[in-house]
């Protein structure tokens, strides 16, 4: 492990000071905040810039997998499941089962288009903490963030660990309330604005780390900070040199608040649509791709594990999410930190409680079984009202069993 040493202390972060967004350049934040109203799709790639390259396949790009007929569904049940999807604005629907392509559906987008995977993106920032460990840069999950993050070191968030921030624990100030000294929600300058470290690292704590769950994008963007000062690597190129080249992915990028500057590693990794389901069977293959141990079996198991829950002295606690890994179906209203118009809606539980999953905004959903050695890819725009996320996942799971 190396902690990070920052040199000019001066510039420490008082939390008596408060929160404040910081924002460089007002007019390029303004053509930011009204820019991002016009995105349509929001799998269009174009408007997000500047970007960092993830680099891929150093060998060259990955041909696309072949589609096989192994699947034990009826053709009218895939196209029953086809056509709910379509009616939910979907744009690909990948089943992968036992390793092979059983079932692609496209609309309104191509198998080497890149698409916002928008908090997907969190899962791999997890991921990256657990190589990052295996690489000896960081010592454990139990070590304080104050480590690499010595702004923290005089104030009440010197608790919080790097666990805290996996699990969504810290106690940090909410991302989706308004700010009362400048009624701002403070998740907005770290989604638009040009100076995202310093917004991040002036965020205040609010509780003592430990005592309640709250989803908070600012906990992940955090991780990506630390990960980049553990490694002395950009986000880009850690994520391109331990996962994504070793999965021989095709290149993506990460968005970026400034030329040369922060990738927002809380969201907004952009990437094809296949490349997806190459995470999912690292989750299946228990961390190994092509006789490459590329992560740790024993840290996806601890990724798997749920973190908020009572018997862990957490208040209101709900057994549904691990290590920025989903772990149960959830409603709207019910996840304290997003907005009920944010969250996706699902009407019953899933059947199998061995089934997770990766989520981001507006339906963005990678769902993984191993013990049904099944990976299932949804992509598109945000889903109608009457959406219900768990009924394609459980079509698919209720013949396997």
């Amino acid at each position: 492990m190396r902690p990070y040493m920052k040199d000019n202390t001066n510039q420490t972060n008082r939390q008596a000071k408060g929160f404040m967004p910081y924002l460089s350049n007002q007019v390029q934040y303004a053509q930011r905040v009204l820019g991002s109203q016009r995105i349509q799709p929001i799998t269009q790639s174009n408007w997000y810039q500047p970007r960092e390259t993830v680099l891929g396949n150093p060998a060259g790009q990955p041909a696309f997998l072949p589609l096989t007929e192994q699947f034990p569904l009826s053709t009218q049940d895939w196209q029953n499941i086809d056509q709910y999807l379509l009616n939910h604005q979907t744009r690909a629907f990948l089943v992968l089962w036992k390793g092979q392509l059983v079932h692609q559906f496209y609309h309104q987008f191509k198998p080497h288009y890149q698409f916002n995977s928008m908090s997907m993106l969190k899962t791999l920032v997890a991921l990256l903490i657990g190589i990052a460990i295996d690489q000896g840069l960081i010592a454990g999950v139990h070590v304080k963030a104050a480590e690499f993050l010595p702004e923290w070191q005089h104030d009440a968030r010197r608790d919080i660990t790097i666990e805290h921030l996996l699990s969504m624990q810290s106690g940090l100030k909410s991302d989706v309330k308004l700010d009362a000294r400048t009624w701002v929600l403070p998740v907005i300058p770290l989604y638009l604005g040009n100076e995202i470290e310093r917004t991040a690292l002036a965020l205040p704590s609010v509780a003592p780390p430990g005592q309640y769950f709250e989803y908070n994008n600012y906990n992940t963007q955090l991780l990506g900070i630390i990960l980049q000062r553990a490694s002395g690597l950009t986000a880009a190129q850690f994520l391109s040199k331990y996962l994504w080249q070793p999965l021989h992915c095709h290149s993506g990028f990460l968005w970026l608040d400034k030329p040369h500057g922060q990738a927002r590693t809380f969201g907004a990794f952009f990437a094809q649509p296949e490349d997806w389901l190459r995470v999912g069977q690292l989750f299946v293959n228990r961390g190994s791709f092509q006789g490459q141990q590329i992560v740790s079996a024993q840290w996806l198991e601890q990724m798997q594990i749920p973190r908020n829950t009572p018997a862990r002295g957490v208040m209101d606690g709900r057994a549904d999410y691990g290590y920025q890994l989903w772990l149960k179906a959830h409603d709207y209203g019910l996840i304290r930190g997003i907005p009920w118009f944010e969250a996706t809606h699902a009407t019953t539980a899933f059947h199998d409680d061995a089934l997770f999953y990766l989520e981001g905004l507006r339906g963005q959903c990678l769902f993984i079984h191993p013990h049904h050695d099944l990976v299932v890819l949804r992509m598109g725009e945000r889903p109608k009202k009457d959406w219900d996320m768990s009924w394609m996942i459980n079509q698919l799971c209720a013949v396997l069993n």
